[in-house]
C-alpha cells in the first residue's frame, strides 16, 4: 500500500501522492506555481529558480519542482519572502534580455511577460550598452528559428531532444552569462517532432518558421479537433482567424498524445494548395458545383456494374453514407473495404505505421455489416465510387465518382471534397477511440460525401436516404457499430 502524506499549502491541508513534488501536488489541487524549466513530460532540471517556495522550518527557499512532499510539510507559495525571490529571479533572467516584445512572435503567450507583470515591475539596472549580445534569428531547421538573445536557458529544448526524440541535437555552450543554446556541428534540427520545441519554449527563443509573423496570437480562435495524419488520431487545437487556419497545436491527453509530429501540424496546408479543387470535373471538363452533372454521368450505369469502396480517409458518417447509397439507392452488393496496413506506433512516440486515420473504423463497419474486402475493379466494374486515394489503388483504369481535395487526372467525375477542418466527422483511431473533427473554417466550394450522396439519392428518386447526420447516428447505434468504440 502506497504512502499518502498530508501536507499544508498556504494554510489548507491536502493529501499528496507518493513521491509527488510540491509543484505537482499544488497543481493537481488548483494552486499555480510559476515555472520556466519544469515540464510535466520532461525530466526535472530545477535551474530556473522561478518555482521557489517557503517551507516551514527550512532556512532557505526550495524549488517546488524538485522537492518531494513529506508528511507534515507546511508550504507557502506566495509569502513576501517568495514574492521577493521571484522578483529577483526575474531581474536576473531579464538582465541581458533584448527589448523584442513589439516584434517577438511569443508576445501574448510569453511567460516572461506574464510573470513580469505579476512579480517584476522593476526597471533594469543594466543599460542597453552593457547587455551581453548573442546570436539572433538562426535558422536551425526547416521549421525552427532560434533567437539566442531571448533564451533564458531553461533547457526544455535540450531535454526534449535528449529524452523524447533521442536525437540530442542541442546542448548548452559556454559558461556563466555567456552560456547559450547551440546545435551540434554539421547537424540540423529536423527531427520529426521539432515544432514541439517552439511549443515548449516559454519565452520566444524558439519560434515556428511556418507560423512566424502570420498572426498575433490574441486574434486567434481555437477549436478542438483530431489530427488525421495517421491512425494514431492525436487530439489537436486548430487555431484560426478570418476563416483561415494558421497553426495546429497538440492537445495533450492521456489516451493518445502529449506531443504532435511536424507532419500532422502541416496537414492543414492541403486546404491552401494551388491544386485545391473548387469545382466538379468530369472527363477533364469543369462543371462548377452542379451535382446534377454527376448524376447524368452515372445514371445509365447498371447497379451491378458499380462498385463502392469505403475509405479509411473518410469519416464514419461519410462511409455510412456511401454504404447506404450503394445498398439502399443503387441496390448493389458491390460494397468493399480496401486492404489495410498493420497498425502500430513505429517510432516509439506517435507515428503510426498506418497512414490512414480511420482504418479501424471501416473495419468495424465491415464486420458489423458483413462487407467484402479487397476487390480489384479494373476489369469487373464499369464505375467506382470512393475517395480519390483509394481509387488510385483500386480503380486506376476505371471510371468513377471520386472525392478529392485536390485536382487529379483520374478518368471520371472528380468532386471537390471538404477537408475535415471544414466538415464534422467521427474517426476511430488504432486504439478504437472514436473522436470527432470540428468545423474550424467554412468552404462553400466543396461538398461533404454525405451531401453528395443525399443529393444523388434524390435524383435517383429515392425517399429512403438519410435526411440528416442524426439519422446516420441512429443507424450506427441500431447496428451496434458504436459499441465497438471507446
Amino acid at each position: 500500500m502506497s504512502f499518502m502524506p498530508k501536507i499544508k499549502i498556504d494554510g489548507k491541508e491536502y493529501i499528496a501522492k507518493e513521491n509527488e513534488t510540491i509543484l505537482q501536488c499544488a497543481q493537481r489541487n488548483g494552486i499555480y506555481i510559476p515555472r520556466y524549466c519544469y515540464h510535466p513530460s520532461l525530466s526535472i532540471a530545477g535551474n530556473c529558480r522561478m518555482c521557489l517556495v517557503e517551507i516551514e522550518k527550512m532556512p532557505k527557499l526550495q524549488t517546488a519542482c524538485s522537492t518531494i512532499v513529506a508528511e507534515g510539510m507546511n508550504v507557502f507559495t506566495s509569502s513576501e519572502k517568495v514574492k521577493k525571490a521571484r522578483k529577483d529571479v526575474l531581474e536576473f533572467l531579464l538582465k541581458n534580455h533584448p527589448i523584442d516584445c513589439p516584434i517577438c512572435d511569443q508576445a501574448g503567450e510569453c511567460y516572461l511577460q506574464d510573470y513580469y507583470m505579476d512579480y517584476g515591475l522593476r526597471k533594469s539596472r543594466v543599460s542597453l550598452n552593457e547587455k551581453v549580445r548573442r546570436g539572433k534569428r538562426r535558422q536551425l531547421g526547416d521549421y525552427l528559428i532560434l533567437d539566442n538573445e531571448r533564451c533564458i536557458l531553461c533547457t526544455r529544448c535540450v531535454r526534449f531532444c535528449e529524452e523524447v526524440t533521442k536525437t540530442s541535437e542541442l546542448f548548452v555552450a559556454n559558461r556563466g552569462d555567456h552560456s547559450f543554446i547551440d546545435i551540434k556541428p554539421e547537424t540540423s534540427l529536423n527531427n520529426p517532432y521539432s515544432l514541439n520545441i517552439a511549443d515548449i519554449c516559454p519565452v520566444g527563443a524558439f519560434t515556428s518558421a511556418d507560423f512566424r509573423f502570420r498572426q498575433r496570437v490574441w486574434f486567434l480562435k481555437t477549436t478542438e479537433s483530431i489530427c488525421l495524419g495517421c491512425a494514431t488520431g492525436c487530439r489537436i487545437k486548430v487555431q484560426h482567424n478570418d476563416n483561415t487556419v494558421y497553426r495546429i497545436l497538440p492537445l495533450p491527453n492521456e489516451e493518445t498524445n502529449t506531443w504532435l509530429c511536424d507532419f500532422g501540424r502541416m496537414t492543414y496546408k492541403e486546404m491552401y494548395s494551388e491544386d485545391r479543387l473548387n469545382h466538379i470535373t468530369i472527363e477533364s471538363q469543369e462543371f462548377g458545383l452542379d451535382l446534377d452533372k454527376v448524376f447524368d454521368y452515372i445514371k445509365e450505369v447498371k447497379p451491378q456494374e458499380i462498385a463502392v469502396f469505403l475509405s479509411p480517409n473518410l469519416s464514419i458518417e461519410d462511409n455510412i453514407a456511401l454504404y447506404y447509397f450503394a445498398s439502399n439507392v443503387l441496390k448493389t452488393e458491390n460494397i468493399f473495404i480496401p486492404s489495410l496496413p498493420e497498425r502500430k506506433i513505429e517510432d516509439g512516440i506517435l507515428k503510426n505505421s498506418d497512414p490512414y486515420p480511420n482504418s479501424t473504423g471501416i473495419e468495424i463497419i465491415a464486420n458489423k455489416l458483413k462487407l467484402k474486402k479487397d476487390e480489384k475493379t479494373s476489369e469487373k466494374f464499369a464505375l467506382v465510387i470512393s475517395s480519390l486515394e483509394i481509387a488510385k489503388t483500386y480503380a486506376r483504369d476505371s471510371k468513377g465518382i471520386f472525392f478529392s481535395l485536390t485536382k487529379s487526372d483520374m478518368n471520371g467525375a472528380i468532386v471537390p471534397m471538404k477537408s475535415y477542418f471544414e466538415n464534422e466527422g467521427t474517426f476511430v483511431n488504432w486504439q478504437k477511440y472514436a473522436r470527432k473533427t470540428t468545423v474550424s473554417v467554412v468552404n462553400e466550394k466543396a461538398f461533404s460525401v454525405f451531401d453528395v450522396m443525399k443529393r444523388l439519392a434524390v435524383l435517383f428518386g429515392s425517399n429512403s436516404f438519410f435526411s440528416s447526420l442524426k439519422d446516420i447516428e441512429k443507424f450506427i447505434s441500431s447496428n451496434g457499430i458504436d459499441k465497438e468504440f471507446k
